[in-house]
């Protein structure tokens, strides 16, 4: 009696601590949600899209309705009208849904830089030196109002140069953008990956700036320009926090899975992708973004004071303006998630 007590012990025991291991399952109170982003081809949503693959949206009791569009102005009002509940887009984008009376915050960074690469075309402008060779010239953007429009331009005016005094050339998708700077129709291309890794690999373009590595963000915009995070209403925090732990919680484990995936890992899991179907383009491209990527999807103040300053650089009137951006940002479901998965 006393071994068969001791043994029903041991299995109570064990059974105990191997439940404390698991994750537990998650209830959300939402159980679908709409998330809108743009240019699905780009590389900087693979850890969303990845998420997807690996199952973990599922695993978190979610449904993720994806919806692309053609431009991030789009996908703003997407999110400020209601017809999406999730966005994904750079940190500065919340500051300025913020500027313009919408209640919104970001819970959790995606990228820790903006995931941006500047490229020269060496057939039309074979001797780059500086930003000021591309004066008068052919500057292709994915975005007529989006990030990209907004770091470039930074950037123009930190190098002692106008925006206005390039031509931008404004592309609907990734391909056109390719095709562009592959048969001379632009003379560079500002654009992510893996468009630019292509381009590079074919030696169409040769990289000049490159806002996929840390140290080349931090030369440029004085810290860590956040990139890609998820950004929703203060309303749908507040009524739905459930959906919005979930949701964080897929990312973050996600995040920590990409940490140490190796070429068979992603292959295994490669998203379909119709501008890099070459598996080692597409293996070269995530290489290049891999720094890149947040470790842990915390959004910190330092890198909130970067974004703000980029934003008062484009908009003098923003140095007078009150922004609560300390409101913009939630970090309470990442720590919650970092817990749960020991990060």
């Amino acid at each position: 009696m006393h071994r068969r007590q001791w043994l029903m012990g041991c299995s109570a025991l064990l059974a105990s601590l191997t439940l404390t291991h698991l994750p537990a399952k998650a209830n959300p109170d939402k159980s679908r949600l709409t998330l809108v982003f743009d240019d699905r081809t780009s590389l900087s949503h693979l850890p969303l899209l990845l998420a997807e693959q690996l199952g973990f949206f599922k695993a978190e009791g979610l449904e993720i309705e994806w919806v692309e569009q053609p431009s991030q102005p789009a996908a703003m009002a997407a999110l400020t009208q209601a017809t999406a509940d999730v966005m994904c887009a750079s940190y500065d984008t919340a500051l300025l849904l913020k500027q313009k009376g919408f209640d919104v915050v970001c819970i959790a960074q995606i990228a820790r830089t903006p995931q941006w690469a500047l490229g020269v075309s060496n057939k039309n402008v074979p001797n780059f030196k500086t930003m000021a060779d591309l004066s008068g010239k052919r500057i292709g953007l994915m975005d007529a109002e989006g990030s990209a429009q907004r770091c470039l331009s930074f950037s123009v005016l930190r190098s002692g140069l106008k925006p206005n005094d390039f031509q931008w050339v404004y592309f609907n998708s990734s391909l056109q953008a390719m095709v562009a700077a592959r048969t001379g129709a632009v003379d560079a291309l500002f654009a992510s990956d893996p468009v630019m890794t292509a381009l590079e690999k074919k030696d169409d373009l040769t990289v000049v700036r490159n806002w996929r590595t840390l140290k080349q963000t931090q030369q440029v915009f004085g810290g860590l320009l956040p990139g890609n995070c998820l950004l929703v209403s203060q309303a749908l925090v507040q009524q739905h926090p459930n959906a919005c732990q979930a949701l964080v919680s897929a990312v973050v484990r996600c995040l920590k899975w990409l940490r140490t995936a190796g070429p068979s890992d992603l292959l295994r899991y490669m998203v379909d992708n119709p501008v890099v179907p070459d598996r080692l383009v597409y293996l070269n491209a995530i290489d290049n973004l891999r720094e890149s990527f947040s470790l842990d999807g915390l959004l910190l103040p330092e890198a909130q004071q970067v974004s703000l300053r980029m934003l008062r650089l484009l908009d003098p009137k923003l140095l007078s303006a009150t922004l609560a951006w300390q409101g913009t940002v939630n970090n309470d479901f990442v720590r919650k998630a970092k817990q749960r998965y020991r990060m």
